[in-house]
């Protein structure tokens, strides 16, 4: 790069500030509470890639990047699969949102994992990558996908998970490939420039919801690749005249957004999602959980569940259920997701099939559910969220939830999270690797080189 270019990077304040944080953040910034939760995180979402393979979409995704050309880069969950680099991330990233069961930030409801782990994934035999450089990577994206799509004053019309998460796998691939500030600032906004993804697809339940994600993936390794190869970007992204709080989010907060950088680190803030649907559902399903914990509830005796919810949850996931739905949509409607755990105790993305779509009885209880707008005024509020079970015996329970099992303040035991991840290795066929994967995983910050992960859930 050169002074010219310095020195009109100068002129656009929002875009100095964002990238001399991101670039200047080191290992040593992070406590050991952060490394920790870096390494749950990390845990969590490749596991989750490798339990997308039970959804035939990602198939689907495999076989489009198979006609793009042969690779020698590993998939997540594909034994025997080289795909080229950003092929491989393509493929990744559509698995890690593939089930709906990755972690997100909890405070500003951003997915902001998925893109970034999808991307670096197929990052590790490319270089070799230590296990503090991942998080770091890692922690950076999430910051940066947080600054992003953290401006939650206006409902979505873009996916976020793809948009601002894109943006952060391009910050994550930057501080991979060790790019300096101005390096850094261009990546960004050359990713500002192929950012995609609409909350269309998310209505519809589309195959098109986790390819967003693989796009976001593929786009950040495109363009540090670009970035390698001396081309530049636009530079005034942010607020310009047409940057990302122009197009995709109203800009109202970005001051704030600017100064929480880092303060505290968003790792920290991080929520599991304990079961493959929507977090949208989340709080449904902690509900039925703890009202079952006190008491039975037996299907059959249920005459009517009354759930009190936001708006944006009605948006999300107030959907009726169809016998024609796609898995994507069923992930996304509390008329199907909770009949099938007031049935099964459990969410198993393996029901997320035409049989079990039509099942009478899932049809029968889905009819006994009833979703109200609480008139929460917050247009991106998830909680509180109220639900009153009637019985047919004329009896009545009730149950409110504020925080969701998983979320930060009512997070998953470490024997929870990790079961969640020898459950995503037995359904991604490599159950005898979860053990090795939890205690790499574990140690992650001593790893001398994070490809030896690949191993394990390629």
């Amino acid at each position: 790069m050169n002074e010219a270019l310095d020195n009109r990077i100068q002129q656009f304040d929002l875009v100095d500030a964002l990238a001399e944080f991101a670039a200047n953040v080191t290992f040593a910034d992070l406590s050991s509470e952060a490394v920790e939760a870096a390494q749950i995180f990390i845990m969590d979402t490749l596991a989750v890639g490798i339990a997308g393979v039970t959804y035939d979409a990602t198939d689907k995704a495999l076989a489009a990047a198979k006609l793009w050309g042969e690779g020698s880069n590993r998939v997540l969950g594909r034994p025997g699969v080289r795909l080229p680099r950003p092929s491989a991330a393509f493929v990744n990233g559509t698995q890690l949102h593939a089930l709906e069961w990755d972690g997100l930030h909890d405070l500003s409801v951003v997915i902001a994992l998925c893109a970034p782990v999808g991307a670096m994934a197929a990052e590790f035999e490319r270089q070799r990558i230590s296990g503090e450089a991942l998080i770091v990577a890692v922690v950076v994206a999430i910051e940066v996908a947080v600054f992003f799509g953290g401006d939650t004053s206006a409902s979505p019309r873009f996916f976020r998970p793809s948009a601002a998460g894109g943006m952060g796998a391009a910050a994550g691939m930057a501080k991979l490939r060790g790019f300096d500030k101005q390096q850094l600032i261009h990546t960004l906004g050359l990713a500002h420039a192929q950012t995609a993804g609409t909350m269309q697809a998310h209505w519809e339940g589309s195959m098109a919801l986790p390819m967003q994600i693989g796009n976001a993936s593929r786009m950040a390794h495109l363009s540090v690749d670009m970035v390698e190869a001396g081309m530049t970007g636009p530079i005034d992204f942010i607020d310009g005249q047409f940057g990302y709080f122009k197009l995709f989010e109203s800009g109202e907060q970005i001051d704030r957004l600017l100064a929480e950088l880092g303060r505290p680190f968003k790792v920290l803030q991080m929520a599991h999602k304990p079961y493959p649907a929507g977090r949208a559902t989340q709080a449904a399903l902690t509900m039925i959980r703890e009202l079952r914990a006190n008491e039975p509830i037996v299907a059959s005796d249920i005459a009517s569940i009354d759930i009190h919810v936001p708006p944006l949850i009605m948006l999300l996931v107030g959907r009726p259920a169809t016998p024609d739905m796609t898995p994507s949509y069923a992930r996304l409607c509390l008329k199907f997701i909770l009949p099938l755990m007031f049935l099964d105790d459990d969410i198993d993305p393996r029901r997320f099939d035409k049989a079990t779509f039509s099942d009478s009885e899932i049809t029968r209880i889905g009819q006994l559910v009833h979703i109200h707008d609480d008139g929460n005024e917050d247009r991106n509020a998830l909680g509180p969220q109220r639900m009153q079970i009637r019985l047919k015996n004329g009896r009545s329970m009730g149950a409110y939830c504020d925080t969701p099992l998983g979320a930060p303040d009512n997070a998953l035991s470490k024997r929870q999270r990790e079961d969640k991840v020898r459950r995503c290795f037995e359904l991604g066929l490599v159950a005898d690797h979860a053990e090795q994967f939890i205690d790499a995983s574990n140690q992650l910050a001593k790893l001398n080189d994070v490809s030896s992960l690949l191993d394990l859930v390629s």
